[in-house]
């Protein structure tokens, strides 16, 4: 068994390397960098982006999985578990490989919380879980979706189906058990991708199982910036296809990713609908707010 977990944490140094275009800090600093010029399509960079993306799924993944499986996830490294520390090494290597820079504004409370954050894209899932691994509530087709559906079951999404009572019900209890065990949950309550710009209605439903739990909910605005304007590249729109907005992007010069921490928001004698307004409000202002530089 020493054996075993001697070699686990070799390949966990591995991960621990840092990445091209992330700038690594320590656990409680934000990751910073600048935004990347803009540029047009440009296919020549399929030549390395391309194998990198092949090799996080076929090399990566396996990795990943084996680091949060029962026995080694919780193994001690460098004060986090073993999982928590190449799960979000993997999603920020992810993240470097898709041509994003992430960029990290605020700071994060101490868990247990809920993440609530706008939507835009199918890239919103790694930069989260580049932020801080957390347990994400998803619509179920992502499952099947190439490399993001791998990586969303590898690292314990909670999957809801749309309009399935039943289903809304256990994600809802799920939420609220993980939660009382002192995980971060997070939840995107427009209830779909907004590819316009600016935040959707928060629905309060989702925001429930926090006020069970009784623990704080956390704001949080994610956009993609590029030569100090919103970046639309990125945004998974009506007619988009997934493949297409893949391959779009991997062709495309890197733009920055930027997650936007709010404050948190206190549940104690606080309302569903109190709670979605006032977390919508945050997330809307801090979506529109220019970047500290």
């Amino acid at each position: 068994m020493a054996g075993f977990r001697r070699q686990v944490l070799i390949f966990h140094a591995f991960f621990e390397q840092s990445q091209p275009g992330v700038v690594m800090a320590s656990e409680d600093e934000a990751t910073i960098s600048t935004a990347a010029p803009s540029g047009p399509f440009q296919p020549w960079r399929y030549l390395y982006r391309v194998p990198a993306l092949l090799a996080m799924c076929v090399v990566g993944l396996p990795l990943l999985l084996l680091a949060l499986a029962p026995g080694v996830r919780d193994i001690p490294a460098a004060g986090r578990p073993l999982g928590w520390r190449v799960q979000r090494r993997y999603a920020r290597m992810l993240v470097t490989v898709l041509g994003m820079r992430l960029r990290v504004i605020g700071e994060l409370p101490r868990p247990p919380y809920l993440v609530v954050s706008n939507h835009i894209s199918w890239f919103d899932i790694p930069l989260l879980h580049a932020l801080e691994p957390m347990w994400l509530v998803s619509k179920d087709s992502i499952r099947g979706w190439p490399l993001v559906g791998g990586v969303a079951r590898a690292v314990g999404t909670i999957f809801i189906e749309r309009g399935n009572e039943d289903s809304r019900r256990r994600t809802g209890r799920r939420m609220t058990a993980l939660l009382k065990r002192g995980s971060v949950v997070a939840v995107f309550p427009e209830a779909g991708i907004q590819p316009e710009r600016g935040v959707g209605r928060f629905h309060a439903r989702l925001l429930g199982p926090a006020v069970r739990a009784a623990v704080p909910v956390l704001p949080v605005a994610i956009r993609y910036w590029r030569d100090g304007d919103v970046h639309e590249e990125r945004v998974f729109g009506p007619g988009t296809s997934f493949l297409g907005l893949l391959l779009s992007m991997l062709a495309r010069p890197a733009c920055e990713g930027q997650v936007i921490i709010g404050r948190p928001l206190p549940t104690a004698g606080a309302g569903r609908s109190e709670l979605a307004r006032r977390a919508q409000t945050q997330c809307t202002r801090m979506y529109g707010h220019a970047a500290v530089r």
